[in-house]
């Protein structure tokens, strides 16, 4: 399968303000960009504060395109508000939870045991489903737990002309080491459109979470 990630952040490394608050981050020509690599794809995956904080529709034919991905949700503890519009009934859906109790309408409810929805089982299920071309578009803690999986296959990050304040949420921990990521950029409306190696975004995620362990032993 073909996972690929794209998230937005401000020029001060934040995709989101205090406590999730959605900020405009994307241009218009950058918009337009994910609404193209939405429609290309099978599915689109995101975590559930991602539907909580933005309430996202995830779907492409309403700007323009013929094919709408499967929208696919992480919510291990089942915390998404029953009016989010991912569950309007107008485009397919899957929710992966470990909650069992409650159950949710106009949506595909796949359960695991672990609130952590492990990526691997995900993946085998999405496969099972006939997902091949897999958009994974966050929030910050769904896509650290892809790219430390191992299989991602591309990452594109666009850097918007915008400061978000004090408390907002990063994209990586501070202290990760990512200098050596950078694989191409273009500048794109207002911001910047880069393509980042996984691979090495991986490991300076390890590499901080290394040194991390040792402080604390230390």
């Amino acid at each position: 399968m073909k996972i690929m990630i794209n998230v937005a952040m401000s020029l001060n490394g934040l995709i989101a303000g205090r406590l999730g608050r959605r900020v405009e981050i994307s241009s218009n020509q950058d918009r337009e960009r994910v609404m193209h690599l939405r429609s290309t794809c099978d599915a689109i995956l995101v975590g559930a504060n991602t539907i909580i904080n933005d309430n996202p529709d995830l779907r492409a034919a309403d700007r323009g395109y013929e094919k709408n991905p499967v929208r696919v949700i992480l919510d291990g503890r089942l915390s998404i508000p029953t009016h989010c519009r991912v569950f309007d009934g107008r485009s397919r859906t899957l929710l992966f939870t470990a909650n069992r109790e409650r159950k949710m309408s106009n949506c595909e409810m796949i359960y695991n045991d672990s609130m952590q929805i492990p990526v691997d089982f995900v993946l085998d299920e999405l496969n099972d489903r006939g997902i091949k071309n897999l958009l994974v578009e966050g929030g910050s803690k769904v896509i650290r737990q892809f790219l430390l999986s191992g299989k991602v296959s591309s990452f594109s990050l666009y850097i918007g002309n915008i400061l978000i304040e004090t408390g907002g949420i990063p994209l990586f921990e501070i202290g990760s080491d990512v200098r050596n990521a950078i694989l191409s950029g273009e500048k794109l409306g207002d911001g910047f459109l880069l393509n980042l190696d996984p691979i090495e975004l991986k490991k300076g995620i390890e590499e901080y979470g290394r040194r991390g362990t040792k402080a604390k032993l230390g």
